[in-house]
């Protein structure tokens, strides 16, 4: 589990990507349809990033069979997971605006 810091340093994460997304768009979508759109593509954004988390940590595990060194294995399996974080972060800010667009919202 997520130390509670943490979790409130991505829930304003999120809302200020939320207010960055509101700020260049609106605060909702024309349709849900385009909400649902931005939200799959943010989702396969994601999915892609983890995608290269798992191949990377392959790798990983390699070096350790091996007994090689790793440190800019794990470096770059970081930046990756730093990634996957943003796009996380990405993800519930669309679907904060999605939200929006159906009625709901700030819940």
């Amino acid at each position: 589990m997520i130390a509670t810091k943490a979790k409130e340093s991505i829930d304003q994460a999120v809302c200020y990507e939320l207010q960055n997304i509101v700020k260049e768009y609106g605060p909702t979508y024309h349709s849900t349809h385009e909400g649902y759109a931005v939200l799959k593509e943010e989702v396969e954004e994601a999915a892609e990033d983890m995608k290269k988390i798992e191949k990377q940590l392959e790798g990983v595990w390699d070096s350790v069979k091996l007994n090689f060194s790793m440190n800019e294995q794990l470096y770059i399996l970081k930046s990756f997971a730093v990634a996957l974080a943003g796009e996380a972060v990405q993800c519930a800010a669309v679907l904060e605006r999605f939200l929006s667009t159906v009625g709901g919202g700030n819940e």
